[in-house]
């Protein structure tokens, strides 16, 4: 008698099929760990930011970087989100800032300035509740800095 200690071709393609059941349950698990891992990353960038504002507004008498000119202003190169898109900076002049975003509430998220990033789809709205869907992805900056963070409502 031979001594036969390999695997059958039955036990290889058991194993085969076990392998790839674990396979297609890990990657959705891994493309949210890396959708997460962004949102993380643009919302430490944002932090970064905004810090970049502040010594800016120390350094020249409570001034804020005018819009357009923040990565100037800020001598740094354009900073681009985990998404491959521009930051949006935005100076907040008045209460009735055409420009500002606003809560489900229509009131302006921040009183000084908006910096958010448009997120994944790279479209933004102003209203946060906007019933597109335009916005409700974006990183923003939000209570004059308290909170930095997805802008999507429950």
């Amino acid at each position: 008698m031979r001594d036969n200690r390999g695997f059958t071709m039955v036990e290889l393609i058991v194993v085969m099929a076990i392998l790839g059941v674990l396979a297609s349950l890990a990657l959705p698990a891994f493309a949210k760990i890396k959708d997460k891992a962004r949102e993380v990353r643009a919302m430490e960038e944002i932090r970064g930011l905004e810090k970049g504002v502040g010594a800016y507004s120390i350094d020249h008498g409570g001034a804020l970087p005018d819009d357009g000119n923040l990565f100037t202003d800020l001598a740094m190169p354009v900073l681009l989100d985990p998404w491959g898109h521009a930051y949006v900076y935005h100076k907040i002049t008045g209460a009735s800032d055409g420009q500002a975003r606003l809560d489900p509430t229509t009131t302006p998220l921040n009183t000084d300035y908006d910096l958010y990033s448009k997120g994944p789809d790279g479209q933004t709205s102003r209203a946060t509740d906007d019933p597109t869907g335009n916005g409700r992805d974006d990183i923003v900056r939000t209570g004059n800095g308290d909170y930095v963070g997805m802008a999507s409502y429950p």
